[in-house]
């Protein structure tokens, strides 16, 4: 062998070591990282797929190769060209820490934070694209929790007050804008405060558990929104309810929590419906003035006093 190839071999050889060595260390990196390290080619499909999101979506790299990244997104494509929209705007060509959601096996659904970027060849052409996710599951639910802390009353599990105002003018707009009916009972216990005070708070608690209990077997879930405004008062938002419809609603609550009547507590309640110009503070106003109609005629100061519901043919209730 001539000496000027041996001589040209010796670099070649040193920069092949290292470009070994360095191969090595960048898979070592990725192989230890817990991290989703994914990349695709130009039309979307999973090209490398790491140790990492092996781990956290619950499949092999085998698996996962060419299979449209978009697959993996619970919006599915819809998400996947958001991504892309916002990566093709992205000043630095990189979309940095963006929450989604990504399907993991077994059914899980998965918070993920991402990161992602543009591969280019060494012409600058784009040949795919490189995602990075960290799971922030925890983190999620994590703030779900804290936020249901400080929305919903400890006593009973129902909203509170804070957050009634909340949802109120929430409910109120998007009835507005969809042009449906939204409504609002009102509750209030009867002789509830002569037995807390006679036989103690904890006997008190309990009618209140009770009472609570009463309102969410009688609602649609998901749909309806129970709240406990304060003491012995509850509210009812109805979407989508007319006011009769929400005076059947009332009566089930109150047939639900009949039990109570035994411990010497009733039930007052009085039905609103939003008014057309939107004002929720006409709405509130008018749920407390018919169910202070249905107590007043229970007390015997307005013997005929009756709430909304009278004007739908819906007697009173006097008892629970």
């Amino acid at each position: 062998m001539p000496h000027s190839i041996q001589r040209a071999q010796g670099p070649l050889i040193a920069l092949s070591t290292d470009f070994i060595r360095v191969k090595e260390y960048f898979e070592a990196i990725v192989a230890s990282s817990a991290d989703l390290i994914c990349t695709t080619d130009v039309t979307g499909r999973v090209i490398y797929f790491s140790p990492g999101a092996e781990m956290m979506l619950g499949m092999t790299s085998a698996q996962a190769a060419g299979q449209p990244a978009h697959d993996f997104y619970v919006e599915g494509r819809a998400e996947a060209e958001r991504l892309m929209k916002l990566l093709r705007a992205s000043p630095d060509g990189i979309l940095h820490n963006h929450e989604t959601r990504m399907k993991a096996s077994g059914g899980r659904v998965l918070h993920v934070s991402l990161s992602l970027s543009f591969l280019k060849d060494s012409r600058g052409r784009v040949i795919g694209t490189l995602g990075i996710a960290k799971d922030i599951s925890d983190r999620v639910e994590l703030e779900r929790r804290l936020r249901e802390l400080t929305r919903t009353d400890d006593l009973t599990g129902l909203y509170n007050q804070r957050h009634f105002h909340d949802r109120l003018r929430e409910e109120a707009a998007r009835a507005r804008r969809q042009g449906e009916a939204l409504s609002m009972v009102v509750f209030d216990l009867d002789g509830f405060k002569q037995v807390n005070d006679k036989r103690g708070h904890l006997e008190g608690d309990k009618i209140l558990q009770a009472f609570s209990a009463a309102i969410s077997d009688s609602v649609r879930r998901e749909v309806d929104l129970a709240f406990r405004y304060g003491g012995d008062e509850f509210v009812l938002l109805l979407p989508g309810t007319t006011a009769p419809r929400a005076a059947v609603v009332a009566r089930r609550v109150v047939k639900a929590a009949e039990p109570l009547a035994k411990e010497g507590v009733t039930a007052s309640w009085g039905v609103a419906r939003l008014p057309e110009n939107g004002d929720v503070t006409e709405l509130v106003k008018a749920a407390d003035a018919a169910m202070f109609k249905m107590k007043s005629g229970k007390s015997g100061v307005r013997r005929r006093g009756t709430d909304l519901a009278r004007a739908y043919s819906v007697k009173p209730q006097t008892k629970i």
